[in-house]
């Protein structure tokens, strides 16, 4: 009983009304109770409140406190002065007014920085000194400064979180899951990204033990990226946009969203599965979307908006489940792998799919649907006679039309007359083996 009463006694709340002659934390009649706080007063409180003296000074090197409260009543203070050593009750905006800490900060234990009814800006070095710090509430925090050695850094509440300077945030992990907007304009060399909720846009990820994006997030890297060993793993149901380079580590895709490499300049040197939601491949300049294997699986869909998007030496392996989406583009790959029923989409006039050295490999029996195939001959081209794994094949248009077995003559595979089956609006393919094939659709002439 004595400790605790001795702790408590420590522990002083010094409200500032700035009822002294000038600016200073020093200054006795600048505080309620007329006693200036020590510098060293680490289990104390310190509360702005009312609209005197707003610009003020922690002069005279730096000062240990226990909190920073801005009570309902105060205005929009501006401190400056010497580094401020902040513990466990963190910072509390309580005014509707913008308060800005210029300030050098260090943390000398967790703590949180809530934005409850106004916005707080810290434009000072940030050295969190292997500490957790968690940015809370429904208003705006804005951190300008470098942002060095967090342990975990979490984003909460829903409000928006800007962290705008063009030097390094650093920390273990970084968790975003509040609902605001979140901007990080510099570096994050970080161990785990987590983004869980909101909209975020960063800059520039090096992120050692991966990227995870989930829940309802929506995210845009606009910069390089990696996910080093651990990879990029999106399960969000949001929008994900990747328009700079993905330098390292493997691209997975399990929610329900769009993901959208778009941009110019190569992105994705790692592996890419899609095992459901859709992938969006847009790069522009002359670059690959992806730079090697792509996977597609049960409930992936693919979509190619660009021409050549992924590099004429690579596979595309389509799984039982899975959509390409040609879209009026001119793709080619060295190897088309169908191992399951699976869906190719034409999409528009002037698709056309070029497959090169080790061909297309088709499972015994799979069925591959043909979406918006216009039924005229020509559409399916062979560099040499494939045989039976081409002249076995079925067609259906888009009307439900079935036409028997093509041959092939000249490079070209003639589908037969139509067939009076119901409309199975596949195309079958038995076997494997098929060497240089192009699959494109044509516009056809009008009448």
């Amino acid at each position: 009983m004595l400790t605790l009463a001795a702790a408590c006694a420590q522990a002083a709340t010094f409200t500032w009304d700035g009822g002294g002659g000038d600016s200073n934390w020093e200054t006795a009649n600048n505080w309620n109770p007329n006693v200036a706080p020590g510098h060293s007063s680490s289990g104390d409180n310190f509360v702005f409140a009312g609209t005197t003296r707003l610009s003020n000074d922690a002069n005279s090197g730096g000062w240990d406190i226990g909190s920073l409260t801005f009570n309902s009543t105060a205005g929009a203070f501006t401190l400056g002065g010497g580094t401020l050593t902040i513990g466990s009750g963190g910072v509390t905006n309580n005014s509707t007014s913008t308060q800005t800490i210029n300030n050098q900060i260090t943390l000398a234990a967790n703590q949180t920085w809530t934005a409850a009814s106004g916005a707080i800006t810290s434009t000072g070095y940030f050295n969190a000194n292997s500490k957790d710090l968690t940015l809370a509430g429904s208003k705006t925090i804005t951190v300008t400064g470098q942002v060095n050695n967090v342990a975990t850094l979490n984003l909460t509440g829903s409000g928006n979180r800007t962290f705008s300077s063009t030097n390094q945030v650093a920390a273990t992990s970084v968790n975003v899951a509040n609902t605001g907007t979140n901007t990080f304009n510099g570096q994050m060399n970080v161990g785990t990204l987590n983004a869980s909720a909101g909209t975020s846009t960063f800059a520039n990820v090096q992120a050692s033990s991966g990227i995870n994006v989930s829940g309802s997030a929506n995210a845009s890297f606009t910069g390089p990226v990696s996910g080093g060993t651990s990879g990029i793993s999106i399960s969000s149901s949001g929008n994900i946009n990747f328009s700079g380079s993905i330098n390292s580590g493997s691209l997975t895709l399990n929610g329900t969203g769009t993901t959208t490499l778009s941009g110019s300049g190569s992105k994705s040197t790692g592996a890419v599965v899609v095992n459901s939601g859709t992938l969006v491949l847009n790069q522009t300049g002359g670059g690959d979307a992806i730079n090697n294997s792509l996977t597609v699986n049960s409930g992936g869909t693919v979509i190619f908006a660009g021409d050549n998007q992924v590099p004429e030496w690579q596979t595309v392996t389509l799984n039982t489940g899975s959509t390409l989406y040609l879209g009026d583009t001119t793709q080619t790959f060295a190897s088309l792998v169908i191992t399951g029923d699976s869906v190719i989409d034409f999409g528009s006039s002037g698709s056309q799919l070029n497959v090169t050295y080790g061909g297309i490999s088709i499972a015994s029996g799979i069925t591959i649907t043909i979406v918006n195939w216009d039924a005229s001959a020509g559409d399916v081209f062979a560099g040499s006679n494939p045989g039976a794994p081409v002249v076995n094949v079925q067609y259906a248009d888009s009307s439900g039309h079935v036409y028997a077995s093509g041959t092939w003559s000249g490079g070209y595979v003639t589908p037969g007359a139509p067939v009076p089956e119901p409309a199975t609006y596949g195309l079958i393919m038995l076997g494997a083996g098929i060497g240089f094939v192009v699959l494109r659709r044509r516009q056809r002439e009008k009448q």
